[in-house]
């Protein structure tokens, strides 16, 4: 505990973050009715051309297809696959700490109190007990204070934290256990220090929902510090979460880092970008970054993704969902998108209120709201709220 009361609170993901596990993930090709394992690093980089033409069209992904990512009722704790696959990885010769074990080795001898957000679906108790044999083999001081074990696909955890939609994804779902266990720390450590979170995770789809996750946290708790650690191959960086009035200042030179801030009051929109109604993210996104050879700026889900085409061109790809959106492929389903510098329905108001006329209501999907402005030719520009996950109204 620091003179001022407060703490630093961890939060972890676990595979390919905080440990490299060898627990397979099976995939089912029904044409010779066979199963494959492979790898959570082989599927990574397959997962996109399953059932595309290729060596990978007849593979997919089956509802076996993450069991060892699960508890099996009928065994004993040492026999479930999160202990078996922990032991084989201690046991074994290839390197099983991840980029985030010298921060659980830190907590643990500091008696930091930690959090477990990961895509697995154990039951708390099969982590605490993977956590009590590192402790037993001596790799760990102690067990840390546990605020929460949070296995996103677990059925009790995504009812505790309100994700009991089935459609909910995994980063959204991450993104609602970070806030819960925030909670949790504040009501058990107190509200008033000036507390320290940090959540690490390798994936990018969860980085940006970390991101999201931590500045709302920030706009709830201005006197808390909140970061998030990108352990994604050679983009590991800490960011620190600070809200977009903060008076960053380079001290040497007496100058905002955001230095663009001040301008931004006043404005409607803050750019925009080419929108694309697209069927299927995934493809898309493959598409756009594998084939044509573009950089995914940002990603949200099976909902939105930022492609960067240079020059300060961004591509939006949007899901499609008709009939609320046009067809893929079809007229209007290429767009002139403004992204709105506040609340969109205020954004709105203030326009129609100038004389500006709009088209239908605004539209609310998982991932952005949409309002069509008409211009005096009818022709139609597209303003959005882009929201941070799934969870939007």
């Amino acid at each position: 505990m620091a003179p001022d009361g407060s703490e630093s609170f961890y939060f972890f993901d676990i595979d390919d973050n905080l440990l490299f596990l060898p627990t397979s993930i099976y995939l089912w090709n029904a044409e010779s009715q066979t199963e494959k394992a492979v790898t959570s690093g082989e599927f990574a980089a397959v997962q996109n051309l399953l059932g595309r033409p290729g060596p990978w069209e007849a593979w997919a992904i089956t509802e076996t297809t993450f069991r060892d990512f699960r508890d099996r009722p009928d065994v004993p704790m040492a026999e479930q696959s999160f202990i078996r696959d922990l032991t084989a990885a201690l046991d074994g010769e290839a390197i099983w700490r991840g980029p985030s074990w010298p921060l659980l080795v830190h907590a643990a001898e500091r008696g930091r109190a930690i959090a477990m957000v990961t895509a697995r679906g154990h039951a708390r108790e099969t982590i605490v007990a993977g956590l009590a044999l590192l402790v037993d083999r001596e790799l760990l001081l102690s067990l840390p204070p546990i605020l929460g074990i949070y296995t996103v696909s677990n059925a009790e955890v995504r009812a505790l934290v309100g994700a009991e939609d089935p459609a909910m994804t995994t980063p959204s779902v991450k993104k609602r256990a970070i806030k819960h266990a925030v909670g949790l720390a504040l009501e058990h450590y107190g509200a008033e220090p000036p507390h320290r979170f940090g959540m690490s995770d390798d994936d990018p789809n969860n980085v940006v929902l970390a991101i999201s996750a931590m500045r709302d946290c920030k706009v709830d708790y201005p006197d808390k510090r909140f970061f998030v650690i990108n352990t994604n191959h050679e983009e590991y960086v800490k960011l620190e979460i600070f809200p977009m009035a903060s008076p960053v200042t380079a001290s040497a030179e007496g100058k905002r880092l955001l230095a663009d801030t001040p301008a931004q009051s006043g404005k409607t929109t803050l750019g925009g970008n080419a929108s694309i109604y697209v069927t299927d993210i995934e493809r898309s996104v493959a598409f756009y970054t594998g084939t044509v050879g573009l950089a995914l700026k940002l990603r949200v889900g099976a909902e939105w993704a930022e492609i960067d085409a240079g020059n300060g061109l961004i591509i939006g790809l949007h899901r499609a969902r008709p009939p609320e959106t046009v067809e893929a492929g079809t007229r209007g389903a290429i767009n002139i998108e403004l992204k709105a510098a506040g609340a969109l329905d205020d954004l709105v108001a203030g326009i129609t209120a100038r004389g500006g006329v709009f088209k239908g209501e605004i539209l609310n999907y998982p991932a952005v709201r949409i309002a069509t402005l008409l211009d005096p030719d009818q022709n139609e520009i597209l303003l959005a709220e882009v929201l941070d996950s799934g969870e939007g109204a």
